[in-house]
């Protein structure tokens, strides 16, 4: 799953948006379409946070990168995840599209 993390977050760097994230993760456009706006933003931000949490500095400047990366992809998201599944706790389709978050990555 996480090879089709980073495709997504390269699509989304490159500018081709949202549509590449959902079709990368195995979700369909219509799916997250679906999904309310804020747990998509926190899709969206959080696979970029994955992206990163993974990669390993191989230089200085890469790690100066990387720790940038994370902290504004990252910051925030065990926080956010939690209100997500509370406030869309008899939401089956929001539930099933953040199960397979960690909640505790900070």
């Amino acid at each position: 799953m996480r090879g089709f993390r980073i495709l997504a977050l390269c699509g989304s760097l490159l500018g081709t948006g949202f549509p590449s994230l959902a079709i990368a993760q195995g979700r369909s456009a219509a799916e997250l379409a679906g999904l309310p706006a804020d747990v998509r933003a926190f899709i969206q931000r959080r696979d970029g946070c994955d992206h990163f949490r993974g990669e390993e500095a191989t230089d200085p400047e890469r790690a100066t990168f990387l720790a940038a990366q994370l902290k504004k992809l990252c910051t925030g998201t065990d926080a956010q995840l939690a209100r997500l599944r509370k406030s869309y706790a008899a939401n089956a389709a929001v539930i099933r599209a953040l199960a397979d978050y960690e909640p505790n990555i900070e």
